[in-house]
């Protein structure tokens, strides 16, 4: 007989996945008599306990309260309110960094850059944003409600950033020639980045860079998994063109395309020109 194994999960976690709040779920679950503070510290109640609740031990963290993941579907949770939804939680239901969902949505106007964190601007408080404020670094930060989530202009450019939109040019207007280069371009484009598409490095007769950034002098190259003999040979003159020139450039693979915002943000840090 095969033993299951229920995934747990604490009460933070189990809000994140929901796209909630968590300081809601804590008021919900206390409010229903499931776990009560105790000397600073959540304890379950034996409501909480009958409920599938249980304490897990942690090495740095100590006991914390968790809960089985198809507690989900329990009629209690559907009682929480649409939550105001951070860039982390649009970020969770996307499967994009905070980073560049904050990017998407200043791309639409919806929010402007400040020193340190981002302001809702009226377009995006139109939507619905709410402006607030960290309480430990009073760095500003937008929330948003959940109907962002079917928002048509907001899915368009989440499609377009993960390499959607077939035969399209890139948000910019540049074309592209595969899904591969669209994500770059996109990237590029809405973390400001100033850059070039097929670029002449040099007089001398060859390829053009798949893109130049003239801030840092660099070129990047985006190599596709199956890319033609023609394509190969290509880039392979440019590698000699770069490497004789002393040419700063940076080749991308069709299997670090998921991790794109990481290895960009990584690779243009290291040039001395930072992306939040």
């Amino acid at each position: 007989m095969t033993k299951t194994t229920t995934r747990h999960l604490s009460t933070t976690a189990l809000a994140r996945q929901m796209g909630k709040e968590s300081k809601e779920l804590f008021v919900l679950l206390a409010n229903s008599g499931w776990i009560v503070k105790v000397d600073g510290r959540w304890q379950l109640t034996e409501k909480g306990k009958f409920e599938g609740g249980l304490y897990v031990n942690h090495p740095k963290f100590g006991d914390y309260i968790a809960w089985p993941e198809a507690i989900q579907g329990h009629p209690l949770l559907t009682l929480l309110p649409e939550a105001p939804l951070t860039a982390t939680n649009l970020g969770h239901k996307f499967k994009l960094p905070a980073r560049l969902v904050n990017l998407l949505l200043a791309e639409r106007g919806w929010l402007s850059k400040a020193p340190r964190g981002w302001f809702v601007t009226p377009a995006g408080r139109a939507l619905g944003g709410q402006q607030h404020e960290s309480e430990h670094t009073g760095v500003p930060f937008v929330t948003w409600p959940e109907t962002l989530l079917n928002e048509p202009r907001f899915t368009a450019v989440v499609a377009q950033i993960q390499g959607g939109g077939d035969h399209t040019p890139a948000l910019d207007g540049h074309g592209v020639e595969n899904r591969g280069e669209r994500m770059i371009d996109n990237w590029l484009y809405v973390a400001g980045v100033v850059h070039a598409r097929n670029y002449h490095i040099g007089s001398e007769p060859a390829p053009g860079a798949n893109f130049y950034l003239p801030e840092l002098g660099l070129c990047i190259e985006y190599w596709r998994a199956d890319a033609s003999a023609g394509e190969l040979a290509d880039k392979l003159q440019k590698q000699e063109i770069y490497r004789a020139s002393g040419q700063a450039y940076l080749e991308i693979h069709e299997h670090e395309l998921e991790q794109l915002d990481e290895l960009l943000a990584r690779a243009l840090l290291r040039r001395g020109l930072a992306v939040y």
